[in-house]
């Protein structure tokens, strides 16, 4: 009656359940293993329905398992992370990726041959093969080969390979964010699946040269789903009409892709060899001897949400299925032996002594009855075949480490059993760095991810422009981006010059009047410059006055109220002055340009008027250039954020409300600060049509018509640093991502906007213009080319201390501006003159 009871109480349960219809909580009551294959996906699916017919043989460690099917290992890693999956099969390089990008734990760990949780690296030639590497040379032969590798990522076949080459084979970081581009500058033609894939091509400018050897069709093609992807993949690329040259597997990848002449056609090992570190060769089978480093097992994680009594509940399933399906494979010819090796149970834990005599691999009987070079492995495997009332073996319906016509379905067929982690040593760090491969697939993960530049430090001149490259700061560091982004406070941009000159900060932003001062004086260079709306890198300098005042004319502003955007800034203050003293509005005073505003403008607000940093050598401080600006105690007319005027946005508020009749600026500040586009109380109810433009001729033009009613075309700013080619691409390769990410010309409450400054602030460290940043290329790295003909012309007008002749730029003679090789040959020509009139 008990037990009557009992099965009506289970049944009737059930059937309670079926009628409610209560949800199945997936990782609590299901759990679903992610495949990325159809095959994957009906072996999982086989796997599902044996385990279930055999519910009673797993007793409390059931789960009911369900598969779902993804394009590749990183929808899988989305979908365990967002909890659609549970559980996910991945090569150690991917359980790296996994626990970065994804926030997944590894749970379990596979074992091989007597319980090693560990494979070789190893690199197959056809015999004969790269005659030109030698033993004894290294592996710098190996630049420009058609390789075939598994997989962008793969531990064994791409990161190790990559790791070796950088330090042996003369590989060169190319890319701090972006280590494929590198294998692209190396490789030939080749296939490496993913290599365009978003997560390894994330600015979309990877070449597809590593794709050249791949044959999927129409969306697969160089994808996880292409038939030369995977391990076994590719074997088969190095095997296809010769097209490979090497390829980069792992031991057991021989084993079961070659050795057992199942999977190649029957293919014999006889064509093909090792390629050792040395150069030198090996047979195939001498993978001990000859490898490229020792890898990480293949591990299974899951979600980090998931709760330590949920892991440990997947472990034990997990672990029985392993006991009741995981009949070792025929094809583990051989094990990976090692000195001192202990082996242990799937729970990590050393085998009693009793348990001892069964498991010892270096037993003397054992090898009574095992040939030394081919152990079998069912001695460590916890599988126990099942046998019926007549002690007859039952056959198993489903087998977990076979995968009928290729290899490594759901997890390796080498593998014999599964190591469950610890809780502590639930992370990928423990993986890739343990007692059995060292430290070296850890280096080799964060090697290849190195940045020759450790740090980039950009320099800002005020509270409110640190305040936002700290932002940025964390913004490029949340995007794990290289090098690390540093903030330095300068108290002003001539400051910022001597300090990157030193070495202190390593580049900052600069207006191109600024550009030609530390060219001039400190030897920087410019790398990269900014671009707007227009797609020019260049803009307008135009006057701008009231509608209502229009008594205001260009050609005469004697004892007008004027408004700059700062002392030495090419659109506020070179052109204009230039403009008017060329033409013989405002008299000279030789090339004292603050001296010459002072007397013809009655009140100025000209930031840094009073810096002795930005006033020419030997002159004076006019007082009456800062009398309109509207800084409080020691921010007054300051040259940086910290004055509410300074800058384009703050000469056309100190226009609007600080008493000025004009404003010298960019074409884009009217539009910029009118049409309810700035909030500010100065400018809510400014319309465009309240702003005019006051034209070279004496007329005046709406704000639009900036084409035909300018002072002249500026060049932009630009982003300058010391003259060193290597330091510089960093910089610029940094700037390119961050903009790629973050170069959002509005406010974003979740994420940090590059060409947005908050108000009441404007152009930090960026123009709010500005789209985007342009790098230059080698050869345009010089003031000189960047500034033309006409702002160094305006600075010789405005500036005693304009350089009046060519500016030098570098010691390196690739960044020598044009003008100063020409400088310097005429001066040789000139003592040579000399000379020869001496001697005559």
């Amino acid at each position: 009656h008990l037990l009557a009871s009992v099965h009506c109480n289970y049944y009737e349960s059930e059937s309670i359940n079926n009628i409610l219809k209560i949800p199945k909580v997936e990782g609590e009551h299901v759990i679903t293993w992610c495949t990325t294959s159809l095959s994957a996906q009906e072996k999982c699916e086989k796997l599902m329905k044996t385990s279930m017919q055999d519910k009673g043989l797993f007793g409390k460690d059931y789960i009911e398992l369900q598969c779902k099917r993804a394009f590749d290992s990183e929808e899988c890693m989305n979908w365990v992370d967002r909890g659609e999956a549970t559980l996910l099969g991945l090569d150690a390089g991917e359980v790296y990726v996994a626990g970065r990008y994804h926030s997944l734990v590894p749970i379990l760990q596979e074992l091989y041959g007597r319980g090693e949780p560990y494979q070789y690296a190893v690199a197959v030639l056809n015999k004969g093969g790269l005659p030109h590497v030698q033993p004894g040379m290294g592996l710098h032969g190996l630049r420009g080969v058609k390789a075939c590798f598994p997989g962008v990522g793969a531990l064994a076949g791409w990161v190790m390979p990559i790791h070796i080459l950088m330090q042996e084979g003369g590989l060169k970081i190319t890319d701090c964010n972006n280590h494929v581009k590198s294998a692209i500058e190396y490789f030939g033609e080749s296939c490496a699946p993913n290599s365009l894939k978003d997560l390894y091509n994330p600015i979309g400018d990877n070449s597809d040269k590593l794709c050249k050897l791949c044959v999927g069709g129409a969306g697969i093609r160089c994808t996880l789903a292409d038939p030369y992807a995977g391990y076994e993949g590719a074997l088969k690329c190095l095997v296809a009409n010769g097209s490979g040259e090497i390829a980069f597997v792992r031991d057991t990848t021989i084993q079961h892709a070659l050795l057992s002449r199942k999977i190649l056609g029957g293919i014999s090992e006889d064509r093909f060899e090792l390629l050792c570190r040395d150069g030198s060769r090996r047979s195939v089978t001498e993978w001990e001897q000859c490898n490229w480093g020792r890898v990480p097992a293949d591990a299974i994680v899951t979600s980090s949400a998931a709760t330590t009594e949920k892991r440990a509940k997947y472990q034990r399933f997990l672990l029985k299925i392993v006991e009741l399906y995981g009949e070792p494979n025929p094809y583990n010819k051989m094990s990976n032996r090692t000195d001192n090796y202990k082996p242990v149970n799937g729970y990590g834990n050393p085998y009693t002594t009793t348990e001892q005599s069964r498991y010892d691999p270096y037993r003397r009987d054992n090898f009574n009855n095992y040939k030394e070079e081919e152990p079998n492995s069912s001695l460590y495997s916890p599988y126990k075949k099942r046998v019926n009332n007549n002690g007859q073996p039952i056959e198993s319906q489903f087998q977990l480490f076979s995968s009928n016509g290729t290899t490594d379905l759901l997890i390796q067929d080498a593998t014999i059993n599964f190591l469950a982690l610890k809780e502590e040593d639930q992370a990928a760090k423990h993986i890739l760095n343990n007692d059995f491969v060292g430290d070296q697939a850890e280096r080799a993960v964060l090697a290849i991810r190195d940045c020759p530049v450790k740090r980039a430090v950009l320099c800002v001149t005020s509270d409110a422009e640190m305040e936002k490259c700290v932002k940025m700061r964390v913004a490029l560091k949340a995007a794990f981006l290289s090098p690390l982004l540093i903030c330095w406070r300068g108290h002003s941009t001539r400051h910022c010059e001597r300090a990157i000159a030193e070495g202190t900060c390593d580049f900052a932003m600069f207006d191109s009047g600024d550009m030609l001062h530390a060219a001039y004086n400190h030897r920087l260079v410019p790398f990269m410059q900014e671009v707007y709306s227009s797609g020019n890198d260049w803009y307008y300098a135009v006057a701008v006055a009231k509608e209502q005042d229009p008594d205001t004319e260009l050609t005469y502003l004697r004892g007008k109220n004027t408004c700059h955007t700062g002392l030495g800034m090419a659109a506020g203050w070179l052109y204009p002055l230039a403009y008017l003293i060329s033409n013989g509005w405002i008299r000279s005073y030789s090339c004292d340009g603050a001296h010459a505003a002072a007397e013809y403008f009655t009140k100025s607000c000209a930031p840094g008027a009073l810096s002795n940093e930005y006033v020419d050598s030997n002159t004076v401080p006019q007082d009456n250039l800062c009398h309109l600006c509207h800084g409080a105690s020691f921010r007054r007319c300051r040259r940086d954020a910290s004055e509410d005027y300074f800058g384009h946005v703050g000469a056309v508020r100190c226009m609007v409300e600080g008493g000025g009749d004009v404003a010298f600026v960019r074409h884009t500040t009217p539009a910029e600060v009118s049409g309810g586009r700035r909030r500010e109380w100065w400018a809510r109810d400014l319309l465009p049509s309240d702003l005019q433009l006051l034209c070279p001729d004496g007329t005046r033009a709406k704000v639009h018509e900036y084409k035909h009613c300018n002072l002249g075309k500026v060049p932009g700013s630009v982003l300058m640093g010391r003259a060193n080619h290597t330091e510089l691409d960093t910089y610029s390769n940094l700037m390119i991502y961050a903009q790629q990410l973050y170069g959002a010309t509005a406010a974003d409450e979740f994420s940090f906007s590059m060409f947005f400054s908050q108000p009441p602030y404007s152009d930090l460290i960026f123009s709010d213009a500005a789209v985007r940043l342009k790098p230059l290329s080698h050869q345009k790295r010089s003031a000189d080319i960047i500034a033309g003909k006409a702002l160094p012309r305006a600075a010789k007008i405005v500036s005693c201390d304009a350089p009046q002749s060519a500016y030098y730029i570098a010691a390196d003679s690739n960044f020598l501006s044009q003008a100063y090789r020409i400088g310097v040959v005429g001066h040789i020509i000139a003592i040579a003159l000399f000379v020869v009139a001496l001697l005559r």
